[in-house]
């Protein structure tokens, strides 16, 4: 089967706050792969029913330095007052604040992507980084879903940055968060852990024939295959997306 052959369909799951019953909190609409929610709803790929922490939550291993940024960020910086740390808190905050680049730099630090920095900046002009995440924030606020973001993200057209999908799903999962969405935000993808070992254990836990495809390249319908998991599970747990794929990360790195 191509690609292009997978049916999706568009779903906005309910966002009830865990233990109530009551719509308390906005959602963001996913389109579903069908065949991957199939198979996620036969395999939970998580141990026990106690989420872990999200990565940099207690502040430890966070450190920030500001000057070390502030060649990447939006003139005048305004950096928060010390101790900075790239936790989660302070990353949506930055957000909140509008302070896009500077939001950006504590992503790539709290991602560890800081030795990666020609693949986020390189020679996009900074300016142009802080209003493709501002056209983001706004798209975002009006339609409730990531799919023209991520094209803005990872496209390659005029005022595109061409990222690809590891650092954009970061990206947008600390900037919805920010916006209120914070019962199925988009989950941060990587490759030594989701694609490198979630991905190849869920694969191998389906028959041959049924098998979705895969959650690699930069595409937003492989980075919807990948969220169609992440729901299905978290669906399972009554978690949200942050919780269930800080447990799958915690438990196979």
């Amino acid at each position: 089967m191509s690609e292009s052959m997978t049916t999706f369909s568009l779903s906005l799951p309910l966002a009830a706050c865990p233990g109530d019953q009551v719509l308390c909190r906005p959602a963001m609409q996913w389109p579903t792969d069908i065949q991957t929610a199939q198979a996620a709803t036969a395999y939970l790929p998580i141990i026990g029913d106690v989420y872990a922490a999200q990565f940099g939550e207690n502040g430890e291993k966070c450190g920030f330095n500001p000057q070390s940024w502030d060649g990447r960020v939006v003139q005048p910086s305004t950096w928060p007052a010390a101790p900075i740390r790239c936790t989660p808190a302070q990353i949506i905050a930055q957000f909140q604040e509008r302070r896009y680049t500077q939001a950006l730099a504590m992503v790539a630090c709290w991602g560890l992507m800081w030795r990666q920095p020609k693949t986020i900046w390189g020679a996009r002009r900074i300016e142009t980084i802080e209003q493709t995440l501002c056209d983001c924030a706004q798209c975002i606020r009006e339609s409730q879903s990531i799919a023209d973001p991520w094209r803005m993200l990872t496209g390659s057209g005029d005022g595109q940055l061409g990222w690809a999908a590891v650092i954009t799903s970061k990206a947008l999962h600390f900037l919805c968060r920010s916006l209120g969405f914070t019962h199925n935000p988009p989950a941060a993808i990587d490759g030594r852990v989701i694609r490198g070992k979630v991905w190849p254990a869920f694969r191998n836990s389906i028959p041959v024939g049924q098998r979705p495809y895969n959650w690699q390249g930069n595409t937003f319908e492989a980075y919807c295959r990948y969220m169609t998991a992440i729901l299905t599970w978290s669906a399972q747990k009554n978690w949200t997306t942050t919780q269930m794929e800080a447990t799958i990360f915690d438990q196979f790195k």
